[in-house]
């Protein structure tokens, strides 16, 4: 047998970078990629800056809102014959569903698309509908008016 001669292999040069700095710098980007979407997970929802709710009733009203499955929201009192800023009130969507009351008294549910909100400045007025379901069901208006 004849002896076969081979070429050395050629040593690798260095790397250009080394591969602590490489771990380090996936880590990193990992890490960011986390907090990100942790932020954005735990994000809240979507507000109204300021949402009007004006009430031409004689009724003290209890309006609520809803914007289809997630419940209703609590706005909050409205005395009659006057407007009331809700500030900081949670996005309903495409379609904003009002609930109103004056004590046991239900004046029925009435609704805006958020356009219909938007072209009017985020303001409600309470339609005289529900005035004439409360009247209907025996609701007496509020002693101030």
């Amino acid at each position: 047998m004849s002896p076969v001669l081979t070429r050395p292999r050629r040593r690798s040069g260095r790397a250009l970078v080394p591969r602590d700095v490489v771990l380090i710098a996936v880590a990193g980007v990992l890490g960011i990629s986390v907090v990100l979407g942790a932020l954005t997970a735990l994000r809240g929802p979507d507000l109204v800056e300021r949402l009007r709710v004006a009430n031409q009733t004689p009724y003290l009203l209890d309006v609520e809102v809803t914007g289809g499955d997630d419940g209703w929201l609590e706005l909050g009192p409205v005395s009659p014959g006057e407007s009331h800023d809700f500030d900081g009130v949670v996005d309903q969507g495409g379609r904003w569903v009002f609930h109103v009351t004056t004590g046991p008294y239900d004046g029925g549910e009435f609704s805006m698309t958020r356009a219909e909100l938007e072209r009017a400045r985020w303001q409600v007025t309470i339609p005289l509908v529900v005035q004439s379901r409360l009247e209907a069901g025996g609701a007496v208006p509020h002693p101030r008016s």
